[in-house]
């Protein structure tokens, strides 16, 4: 990590965006979670459909920004997720058949399209992915009532990767086990019911996320 950090100053320094040139910090495994019936699973370039397509920052930082403020989502944490999942890679697909920027199942893309909010046609269109992934997150965070405001994006960041219905049961194991109310238990206490995947999954976007708000903040 103290080398990645390093490597985006040098990058910064030489005026270079990280929504061109940042990589993931991990290579998550495949491991589909249940959400509302659909499957997704949160990988990252574990095969591609050729060819790659890179988005510059001249497309990224305009798209996250425009997906964050139409579903109030922070864009920093837009730009986080669009790196951890697929490193700007428009034409990403993992191995278990997520798509495109936010690697976005097809049972998943089915599920957006029913609530009639975002319509996909095209999952490798960046727009369109965008625009679904970031409602998706949303949808997650709001269906994730009662939980302390200060972790609710963590909760919400942990059902995008490992699915809602873990995030849920690992609530309940954490309330059972403790006596805590669903607002006290956090993040660090469901943690370890979580796929191992998903432990590293939120910390590292949420890494992403601050570097880029500290980036937007110094332009």
């Amino acid at each position: 990590m103290k080398k990645r950090l390093i490597l985006l100053g040098l990058l910064s320094a030489a005026g270079l965006s990280a929504c061109d040139l940042e990589m993931p910090s991990l290579v998550n495994s495949q491991r589909p979670g249940a959400v509302g019936g659909t499957y997704r699973s949160a990988t990252v370039n574990t095969s591609q459909r050729l060819p790659a397509r890179k988005l510059a920052q001249s497309e990224s930082l305009p798209l996250a920004k425009k997906q964050g403020a139409r579903f109030n989502v922070d864009t920093a944490m837009v730009l986080g997720v669009i790196t951890q999942e697929s490193a700007f890679n428009v034409n990403a697909v993992s191995s278990a058949g997520a798509q495109g920027l936010m690697q976005i199942m097809p049972g998943t893309i089915d599920y957006i399209n029913q609530k009639g909010v975002v319509r996909v046609s095209d999952p490798f269109n960046a727009e369109q992915n965008s625009a679904a992934g970031t409602w998706y997150l949303r949808h997650l965070y709001d269906q994730l009532q009662g939980v302390s405001a200060g972790q609710r994006w963590r909760f919400a960041l942990g059902s995008y990767n490992g699915g809602i219905g873990r995030v849920s049961g690992a609530i309940q194991k954490v309330q059972k086990a403790t006596g805590k109310s669903k607002s006290e238990v956090s993040w660090g206490d469901i943690a370890a019911y979580m796929p191992k995947e998903t432990q590293n999954y939120v910390p590292s976007v949420i890494s992403h996320t601050a570097y880029y708000r500290t980036q937007m903040a110094n332009r």
